[in-house]
């Protein structure tokens, strides 16, 4: 019996994991494996991993116009959906089983003058899955983010000749910190699919407005503010460069104090990241190859931490490839100024196990009229 309960916790608690939530990720990063934490300045995305990365920027930038849409990847999922049934509750729930739906709209518009930069960000994320065959059950976690972020990097060694996005010669240690505004509106619960809680809630509830709905779902809202330290060192020489970094985000949690619901709001949780680099740039072509260790103080598998990624560059074009907790990464991007265009797939592990249950994404980023002139 013993035995038996012990199994039942694990396979339950394997069952029921989700997968890591980020603030905000680089669309370069994603199809890049997410190895990014010694490649943040080369977005608008510096604040989100590695704040010490601006000790790199020599430059005044505007990116201000860059919406980022994901969703599920269902190419090869396609036959679940033939003849799909229209009123048959458990022939829908079998259909839909083990299929993890998503979906994400975001826009970060960033503005950097040398070693400081200021985001403003609105994002939502909606992840649904319905999971157990033998008591079927529809976990949601819904976030709608809006705020601001603040940062700074200040280089204790090396000075504007090793610090710019050319690469010279040179050594440059930077340290770096930002404070992060949140409000979140959020859900992050279990509904049981054929019970009858939600629905005796429905029906027993006054529903005049969305807002009572929402109120019975279990939706609240609330603010709070977030802190991030980095530490980045480069070392450069001729058309190459070398850079080892760590960052510490979300500084003991993101809790939110409550403006409204009934559940608490989806807290963020504190991350720590390991991260280095190399690249080298001839001009004509170049390329760039990465390596993270991801959120290392959470209690996941070694292999779940382990980031790759890789770039090959010419002018207009830039190819990415990633390998980010077991799963291919893979994309492109386009810049003919104005526009820049990027696309790809990526995937992230929705379970508690090292390549347990594979949640596949494809992405479309689209930048406008992003402007860099270089200070120096």
């Amino acid at each position: 019996m013993k035995k038996y309960l012990i199994s039942l916790i694990f396979i339950s608690s394997s069952i029921f994991a989700k997968e890591i939530v980020w603030l905000g990720r680089s669309p370069r990063a994603l199809l890049m494996g997410d190895a990014w934490t010694t490649l943040a300045n080369d977005d608008e995305m510096t604040l989100f991993y590695n704040p010490a990365s601006l000790g790199a920027n020599s430059s005044v930038g505007f990116n201000l116009i860059n919406p980022r849409v994901a969703v599920t990847n269902a190419l090869d999922e396609l036959d679940r959906f033939e003849n799909f049934p229209s009123s048959d509750a458990a022939a829908i729930s079998d259909r839909l089983l083990g299929f993890p739906v998503f979906a994400e709209a975001s826009i970060f518009p960033t503005f950097k003058m040398l070693n400081f930069a200021f985001s403003m960000f609105a994002t939502t994320k909606t992840s649904i899955s319905l999971n157990n065959a033998v008591h079927p059950s529809l976990d949601i976690d819904y976030r709608y983010d809006r705020g601001f972020a603040f940062g700074f990097g200040f280089n204790l060694m090396g000075g504007k000749n090793s610090r710019g996005k050319k690469l010279g010669n040179g050594e440059r240690l930077s340290v770096g910190y930002t404070l992060k505004y949140l409000r979140r509106e959020g859900l992050d619960r279990r509904f049981d699919l054929f019970g009858t809680g939600l629905l005796d809630d429905i029906n027993n509830g006054n529903l005049e407005s969305t807002d009572d709905f929402k109120n019975i779902l279990g939706f609240s809202e609330g603010k709070s503010f977030g802190h991030d330290l980095g530490i980045e060192y480069a070392l450069s020489s001729g058309a190459s460069q070398f850079t080892a970094g760590a960052s510490l985000m979300n500084i003991g949690d993101i809790s939110f104090k409550k403006l409204s619901g009934t559940q608490a709001v989806p807290e963020q949780d504190m991350y720590l990241n390991l991260g280095a680099s190399y690249r080298q740039d001839f001009k004509l072509l170049s390329y760039t190859i990465s390596t993270d260790l991801k959120s290392i103080n959470q209690p996941i598998p070694f292999g779940q931490m382990f980031n790759f990624g890789a770039s090959v560059s010419i002018p207009l074009v830039t190819g990415f490839f990633g390998w980010s907790q077991g799963y291919i990464s893979y994309g492109v991007e386009v810049d003919v100024w104005p526009v820049s265009i990027i696309a790809g797939f990526y995937s992230v592990e929705l379970g508690s196990e090292f390549r347990e249950n594979e949640g596949k994404r494809a992405m479309i980023y689209i930048s406008l009229l992003d402007i860099d002139i270089d200070a120096f």
